[in-house]
């Protein structure tokens, strides 16, 4: 790192980019708030800038379309998900795998059962119109969220069951579907309330539970599920 590197890092925040970063917020707090209380017919620009207090003209200074905007709502999204399965895995990084392979799933439904908007968001098709872009910043960060968990999984590529080896050439890119699938799956269901009528916590563990037994790792501890709970609370 040069001195004018280190002389760039400490110069203070000016007055227009700390205006600019906070109205950046403001914008994209509005849009989201109108999403989840009105869905996509009720985000517009003439909405937004009358809620921050700009013409709908002004807001082409931060975004250059309601896509780029959505983009922006999406990738906050998959990261605050992304950074609470990372944290949890992490947490437990001195446990044995099947311990933090069921870690991972356990924050990712807790994340979506406290968020459920923003979940239904990045996983269900709320955005009629919108595309995002091939290879883009949203798979990129959709496969962050992942990521902790294939680091697991790519550990182990063959069971001791003799069940065929994962294969991940690049194990940042390269999702278990199968396990993705069932703790995905169920978490979904439960977010949309379409489990209420059942024990939906006791069925998440034992499926998820039953996967890892399947991979041949070894089983999840007893009580793994009560000390995420204790540490999720306090943190």
């Amino acid at each position: 790192m040069t001195d004018t590197d280190l002389d760039d890092e400490a110069k203070p925040e000016t007055r227009r980019a700390r205006q600019r970063r906070e109205l950046l917020v403001e914008i994209t707090d509005e849009a989201r708030r109108l999403l989840e209380t009105g869905g996509t017919a009720a985000v517009s620009w003439r909405a937004i800038a009358r809620a921050v207090g700009l013409s709908p003209a002004s807001l082409y200074t931060y975004f250059d379309s309601l896509d780029e905007l959505f983009t922006e709502l999406l990738l906050q999204s998959y990261g605050r998900l992304a950074a609470a399965v990372e944290a949890a895995v992490g947490a437990f990084a001195d446990a044995q795998p099947g311990d933090r392979l069921l870690v991972g799933p356990l924050a990712y439904r807790s994340w979506a059962l406290a968020n459920r908007g923003q979940f239904n968001l990045i996983f269900t098709d709320q955005l009629p119109g919108y595309v995002a872009k091939p290879g883009g910043p949203t798979v990129e960060a959709q496969v962050a969220i992942f990521r902790p968990m294939i680091a697991v999984l790519a550990e182990h590529p063959e069971s001791d069951s003799g069940q065929s080896a994962v294969k991940m050439p690049d194990a940042d890119r390269e999702a278990d579907v199968g396990f993705w699938a069932v703790f995905h799956g169920l978490t979904t269901l439960e977010v949309n309330h379409h489990l209420d009528w059942t024990d939906a916590p006791q069925i998440f563990e034992t499926q998820v539970r039953w996967f890892i037994e399947q991979r041949g790792l070894p089983s999840a501890s007893e009580g793994l599920v009560e000390r995420f709970t204790d540490w999720s609370q306090n943190t």
